[in-house]
């Protein structure tokens, strides 16, 4: 294997136990047929470093923060964007890198690139490094890869043993796994799934035996994903929550004191809401009342936003006859998700019990609305319904992430602006707009703060908080086009035709190649001229 070395700088003592966060790496050929590779990257060197002992960002944790954010699943996003990931997976350290492939298909090399960055300060942990080798031997390039990520932390022995046990793995189990997880359909990405586990030929590869099983458990096949769960032992980085399914699978099998004992012996020692709001549904089906209603107040401590499990909190107090505190904790849930037509019937009869008929009603209304079973549990005494189980976990509530506005503070104006776009982009406005203050008290003179939040301003209707806005970035900086070419804009969504046809002429006068500029111009009868 041919590899360049850059040398990195030593790792802040500090972090050396900071959660740190792999984002998929960045690919610089651009050709699709290789754009696993990145994701690859992701999930492998996540896999190596929780086998090393790091505290690592899951990759389903990140996928969900995507999600959230509306960032889809393939992209790379900005820097800003990134850190902003980063942020709300409270990760401090940030992993990301760029590959190319060169050469004829069957004889490719690869060329990786990789920083680690120090997430609230900004700033870079280590030198760049950048290794290349064959396609083929992407798992040990990527072994190597994490050698000098923890760098002086790692022994040289160490080292030689992350690369050796990288290069146990063939590339195809990579590839076809790392497809598989981009895959839209599940059953295509069952299917390559199952692929990869014939590719590893025996090679025990914890992340994609984790995933067979998991996908079984959710098409409530278990008897298919038992065996792949049961593969992965104690001294897999994957026991936990191997353990976490094989309770799910004594639920859905009945199974209920196996359930009992799995999910209590993993509350122990992976206390996360999702363990113990299923420990809790094995003890309302067993009768244990009052240790369901204390091991769901530690699953809301550790996730007071899950609807889900507030719902089972709920329907706990209803099975007790505790009303009040059941429709207290029901109208949370119908307040998160107001489709949610169970939670509206129980909170319809918990009402009804109190003798409150007209709040019932209109809890009632709803239910009909969005239960599809409503006509036929209003015909039983004893409607069937169940608490819910949590079918996947996460473990972002075992992070407590960092105040925007802390990590923000430290960034140079450049940065803290690229931080309020990323925001704006994923429809967090008010966030955004309370960064570009915050810029505009260290530098009033910033004419990138005074432009977005013009734009943003724009963008919501509010003209005159954004023609202050626009005034002042082309008052700072009188020679910037954009600036210019929104005051137009604004002028014509007030219908001041006249001063619009002025900004864009002075647009175009200082950038008469923008598109944007001459299109306005065609519509306002504008000629462009020399500046």
């Amino acid at each position: 294997m041919a590899a360049a070395l850059f040398v990195f700088g030593t790792l802040v003592q500090a972090q050396e136990r900071a959660p740190i966060l792999v984002l998929p790496f960045e690919n610089k050929t651009r050709e699709a047929d290789y754009h696993w590779v990145g994701e690859a990257c992701a999930l492998f060197l996540s896999d190596l470093l929780a086998q090393m002992g790091e505290p690592v960002v899951s990759p389903d944790d990140r996928r969900a923060v995507y999600e959230q954010l509306r960032l889809p699943e393939g992209l790379v996003v900005t820097r800003a964007s990134a850190l902003l990931v980063a942020e709300q997976l409270g990760a401090e350290r940030l992993l990301v890198g760029t590959y190319q492939v060169s050469g004829p298909k069957g004889q490719e090399r690869l060329a990786l690139t990789a920083r680690v960055i120090h997430v609230s300060e900004v700033r870079l942990l280590t030198n760049e490094l950048a290794v290349g080798a064959p396609l083929q031997d992407l798992p040990s390039l990527l072994g190597v890869l994490v050698g000098e990520v923890l760098g002086e932390r790692l022994s040289a022995a160490a080292r030689q043993d992350a690369r050796s046990r990288a290069a146990m793995l063939p590339v195809s189990v990579l590839e076809l796994f790392a497809k598989a997880r981009m895959a839209a359909d599940p059953q295509v990405a069952l299917q390559l799934l199952r692929r990869a586990e014939q590719a590893a030929k025996g090679t025990v590869y914890a992340p994609l035996l984790l995933e067979l099983g998991r996908t079984y458990v959710q098409q409530r096949q278990c008897a298919d994903a038992v065996p792949y769960l049961h593969r992965l032992g104690p001294e897999s980085s994957a026991y936990k929550e191997a353990q976490f399914y094989l309770g799910i699978c004594a639920i859905q099998q009945g199974e209920w004191d196996r359930a009992l004992d799995i999910y209590r012996t993993l509350g122990r020692a992976w206390p996360l809401a999702e363990v113990f709001n299923n420990l809790a549904v094995a003890e309302l089906h067993r009768g244990q009342m009052d240790a369901a209603m204390s091991n769901l107040s530690r699953a809301i401590e550790r996730s007071d936003t899950d609807p889900d499990i507030r719902f089972n909190y709920g329907y706990a107090f209803w099975k007790r006859g505790d009303f009040e505190n059941a429709i207290a904790a029901l109208r949370q849930v119908v307040r998160w998700r107001a489709t949610d037509g169970e939670a509206h019937y129980l909170l319809g009869k918990s009402l009804q019990r109190l003798g409150r008929e007209e709040d019932a009603q209109g809890a009632l209304t709803l239910a009909r609305r969005y239960l599809p079973q409503f006509a036929e549990w209003e015909k039983v005494a004893d409607p069937p319904i169940s608490p819910r189980l949590k079918m996947r976990i996460s473990r972002r509530s075992e992070r407590a992430p960092r105040t925007l506005a802390a990590r923000v503070s430290m960034m140079p104006p450049s940065e803290a602006v690229r931080e309020a776009e990323a925001l704006a982009d994923v429809g967090r406005e008010e966030e955004a707009l309370a960064i570009l203050e915050g810029v505009l008290k260290r530098a009033p003179d910033f004419a990138e703060a005074h432009l977005l939040k013009a734009r943003l301003y724009f963008r919501r209707g509010n003209w005159r908080e954004a023609a202050d806005a626009a005034h002042a970035a082309a008052f700072w900086n009188p020679q910037w086009a954009p600036a210019h070419l929104l005051l137009a804009r604004l002028y014509l969504a007030v219908g001041e035709r006249e001063r619009a046809r002025l900004s864009v002429e002075r647009a175009l006068a200082l950038d008469p190649n923008n598109a944007e500029a001459r299109e306005l111009a065609r519509s306002l009868s504008v000629s462009p001229r020399k500046p």
